[in-house]
């Protein structure tokens, strides 16, 4: 008989919805999936059918509480540091801003690190630049 009932737990157990717990990290790796330039007759050019790239497959690394990135792609330069707008949270993105001057220059960084998996998608815009692709806590 009690072998029953734990097979009757475990099989409700399997078949209920689990959640799984959102988790933050401090730091965050990310890889460059795709790429696109806005053309001069208002669309989004991918590149590497029209554009080629060293940045596609390329990886950096987001330091959440500064902001920084580092590696393939950054936003900060010797002047001029990123300032996070919001640092994310179960229910937020990670949203990133640097404004660089004098001329006015902006990047603009958002990684849904509410999604529930392991893998967070990140958008990034630089200038007229688009890049977007997947980013994993460290």
């Amino acid at each position: 008989m009690n072998v029953r009932r734990i097979f009757i737990v475990l099989a409700l157990l399997l078949l209920s919805p689990l959640s799984i717990a959102v988790t933050l990290h401090d730091s965050y790796s990310c890889e460059v999936k795709s790429i696109r330039l806005l053309d001069e007759d208002g669309t989004a050019g991918i590149v590497g059918e029209r554009y080629p790239s060293h940045h596609l497959g390329s990886i950096f690394v987001i330091d959440r509480f500064t902001g920084r990135m580092l590696g393939g792609l950054k936003n900060y330069d010797g002047i001029d540091q990123p300032e996070v707008m919001d640092f994310g949270s179960e229910k937020q993105s990670l949203k990133i801003i640097t404004t660089y001057g004098p001329y006015v220059y902006i990047d603009y960084l958002i990684v849904e690190i509410y999604v529930d998996a392991l893998e967070k998608p990140f958008m990034f815009i630089s200038s007229s630049t688009i890049y977007t692709g997947l980013c994993k806590g460290l």
